[in-house]
């Protein structure tokens, strides 16, 4: 279990929705997404001797709980358990002087509320993924913008730039760390850096407090604890010494005409570069990132200062990088061993430019299904078969998923019968020739044909039968089986197993040199004795980053059958021929095009 999640939406509904039960005395709540155990809340008096045993027999539809406390007459210890999507919840209260009559009132109270305690952790969940979302948005511009910054102020100025437009903070500066003492370099909206100024030391002395701190820090007024939850005063306290600079820190927010901040440290190695803070003032819509999207930007921002000082080492470097390479010739090699490396490098390079070959670029590639279709569930109810998992291809006639229709069947035989009587009773009518009696019948039976039409029609959706091979490629329908599903709610995702195609990522520096209609040969990691032949088919205009180089993704069509049982998602490598070449020019490429685009640069 861990406990450095905030959910503030859930605390607060926590304390909204179970201040009127009677007899409250404590609260532990727990969240979980994929494995882990999260601890959302804890207030009043627990009981920690239950937590584990309650989490180990968690059960998503095990619901409540309750027993009575060894040692009381009156107390009780009830649980609530609920799987929501993607999301799991377990609450522990203890409850004390409650009879058993005055126990069951309060326990219907809780359950009611249980759903909107559950409507809130979604809600964090959401508001967290957005904010790591938007951390990763702001990084990978800011990764774009690194190389082209001339120096560390050029390279403060985008990280400004990058963040208002992202943040929208009322004021956000850049610290630059010397000797371990943060300096003011770069301020918001192109403002003048004084000196000597108030709100510089302010600045300064907040970016000391993001060094000490080793990490960022959201700066923000402490929730107060809600009167209303019973003995919300034994809650954790926090360390006094950290509320003591916590409390500092927003005092120097203040004093800079804000109401919350953010400071993020910059890393290069171990040591702090830079300190990047910013302050949002009262009544700002805008608000600082949770401290995960945070420490994700700060990352990427320290990731930018490598690629800065790589992409322009300083001038002191080039000299003794120089300097070096000449006192290397002069003292370092005689004149003969000199002509001997030139007329062997001279021979190296001649061979090597008579030496045919072709460009081979390999790039990392996946197996992508195309046309995929969903398999829905056509009415609410319950999933009562579903053969086929991930990966199975499904042959046509074969059932793919089946709806329970043990209602629908007694359902259909009903409104029969109701439509047997109305015809009985309009023969009955038009032999009394009651004509009003039979146009009423009439009307009636339209209206029961409808239902009967539509019974009959959920009936015929409750099994889908597969009318061509097709292969699973998502969904969960086998592990749902007998559980409630939704009317439109997905349950499995289908593609025809021969359209399958490869997915393969282009680093950008070979976009130029490829085009449609390049063969290249496709080794899976699944079946490295097996290349497959395939065709480039495109380059796309959708860019991504991987492992650090910027890639274009491209699309590739199998040559012919492959040998091999393909499966959606299988990765590889794929080697795309690129044409004739010599051995100088692929092992000089990446050189000669560094120094072509260096002498454009320095040519402009």
């Amino acid at each position: 279990m861990t406990a450095d999640v905030q959910f503030p939406l859930f605390q607060k509904a926590l304390a909204h929705h179970l201040a009127g039960v009677r007899g409250l005395k404590g609260i532990n709540a727990f969240l979980r997404e994929g494995e882990m155990w999260r601890e959302a809340a804890r207030l009043g008096k627990t009981q920690p001797e239950r937590v584990e045993p309650t989490l180990d027999a968690f059960d998503p539809k095990g619901g409540g709980a309750v027993e009575a406390i060894e040692g009381t007459d009156l107390g009780w210890s009830a649980s609530y358990m609920l799987g929501g999507p993607g999301l799991d919840m377990v609450v522990l209260l203890r409850l004390d002087g409650l009879s058993p009559a005055d126990l069951q009132t309060q326990l219907s109270l809780i359950e009611s509320k249980v759903g909107w305690l559950m409507l809130a952790a979604l809600s964090d969940r959401t508001e967290a993924i957005s904010d790591v979302a938007l951390g990763a948005e702001i990084g990978s511009q800011v990764l774009l913008d690194a190389a082209r910054a001339g120096g560390r102020r050029q390279l403060a100025d985008q990280w400004i730039a990058r963040l208002e437009r992202a943040l929208s903070p009322d004021l956000i500066a850049v610290a630059w760390v010397r000797g371990g003492k943060p300096k003011l370099l770069a301020l918001s909206g192109g403002g003048m850096v004084e000196r000597n100024s108030e709100a510089r030391s302010q600045i300064e002395a907040l970016a000391d407090h993001a060094i000490r701190a080793r990490g960022p820090q959201i700066i923000a007024p402490d929730a107060a604890p809600d009167p209303d939850m019973p003995d919300a005063e034994e809650a954790d306290l926090p360390d006094p010494a950290e509320q003591s600079a916590r409390e500092d820190a927003l005092a120097r927010v203040e004093l800079l005409g804000g109401e919350r901040g953010l400071s993020m440290p910059i890393y290069n190695g171990d040591e702090a570069e830079a300190v990047v803070i910013a302050v949002w003032s009262v009544g700002s819509a805008a608000g600082p990132l949770n401290l995960e999207a945070a420490d994700l930007v700060a990352q990427v921002l320290g990731e930018s200062l490598t690629i800065q000082a790589r992409a322009h080492p300083s001038i002191l470097r080039r000299l003794g990088n120089w300097a070096s390479v000449g006192i290397r010739g002069v003292f370092g090699l005689t004149a003969w061993k000199i002509k001997i490396f030139l007329v062997v490098s001279a021979l190296l390079a001649l061979g090597l430019s008579l030496w045919p070959t072709r460009f081979e670029p390999n790039f990392t590639a996946r197996i992508e299904a195309q046309e995929r279709r969903v398999v829905s569930a056509p009415f609410d109810g319950f999933l009562a078969e579903a053969p086929f998992q991930l990966g199975d291809v499904i042959a046509p006639g074969e059932l793919i998923v089946g709806m329970e229709d043990s209602d629908l069947v007694l359902q259909t035989a009903q409104i029969k019968s109701e439509l047997d009587e109305i015809d009985a009773e309009v023969q009955t009518a038009r032999s009394q020739r009651d004509t009003a009696r039979v146009q009423s019948l009439e009307a009636q039976r339209r209206q029961v044909t409808v239902q009967l039409d539509l019974a009959e029609r959920q009936l015929d959706l409750a099994r889908f039968v597969a009318t061509e091979t097709a292969a699973v490629v998502g969904g969960d329908a086998w592990r749902r089986v007998g559980g409630r599903v939704r009317l439109g709610e997905s349950l499995l995702e289908l593609a025809s197993p021969d359209t399958f195609r490869l997915l393969v990522f282009v680093d950008e520096d070979w976009v130029a040199d490829l085009e449609a209609g390049n063969s290249g040969t496709l080794l899976l990691t699944a079946y490295p004795n097996a290349p497959i032949p395939v065709t480039l088919h495109g380059i796309t205009t959708d860019p991504q980053m991987l492992d650090g180089v910027n890639t274009f993704s491209a699309w590739m069509d199998f040559a012919g059958p492959p040998d091999v049982a393909l499966l959606d998602g299988m990765r590889g490598v794929v080697r795309i021929d690129g044409g004739e070449t010599t051995m100088l020019a692929a092992y000089s490429r990446g050189t000669l095009r560094w120094l072509r685009r260096t002498i454009w640069r320095w040519g402009g």
